[in-house]
């Protein structure tokens, strides 16, 4: 390889490096960020995070998501009980549920997928199905201590959606 070869490679690995964050505390140590793995090198007299074109899974505690979360959601087109109402949702290794205090329904909730930071699920109102819509989807998220929280559904051929970001309580 050439010089200018050698310059390019070189700033093609710094460029990887670049995505990964995490320190490298010694040689040979492998590091996952974002899903992807980084080997520590020594380049120079620096210990560097090089990519690994292959895909990992951060071992982050399967329960992040577990616990009861509350917030207010916003929903859109507003309902018959307005846009605003309280939210109580609460995530098992085993089921989920969700409970809409101000409107008086809620349900169980089926898992459709899940990682360490973000689950799906299918909405099915058990109780005060005359006052919420039934059926829907929900997204979490784990980001900075809390859910960012999305719901899509629809009633009567009408689309609504809402949003909300939960607490752990």
């Amino acid at each position: 390889m050439g010089r200018l070869g050698t310059v390019i490679a070189t700033t093609m690995i710094f460029a990887a490096a670049g995505g990964a964050s995490a320190q490298c505390v010694k040689q040979g140590d492998e590091l996952c960020q974002n899903g992807q793995t980084y080997r520590c090198e020594k380049t120079g007299s620096e210990l560097t995070p090089i990519f690994q074109n292959l895909p990992c899974a951060v071992n982050a505690p399967a329960r992040m998501l577990t616990g009861t979360w509350v917030g207010s959601g916003h929903q859109s087109p507003a309902g018959d009980a307005g846009a605003d109402w309280s939210i109580a949702m609460t995530i098992g290794d085993d089921g989920a549920s969700i409970d809409y205090p101000s409107l008086g329904c809620g349900g169980s909730l089926s898992q459709t997928s899940r990682d360490e930071t973000s689950a799906e699920f299918h909405e099915s109102i058990t109780y005060g199905q005359d006052k919420c819509i039934d059926g829907g989807d929900i997204t979490v998220r784990f980001f900075k201590g809390n859910l960012s929280w999305t719901w899509v559904g629809q009633a009567d051929g009408q689309p609504y959606n809402a949003i909300a970001v939960l607490t752990r309580q």
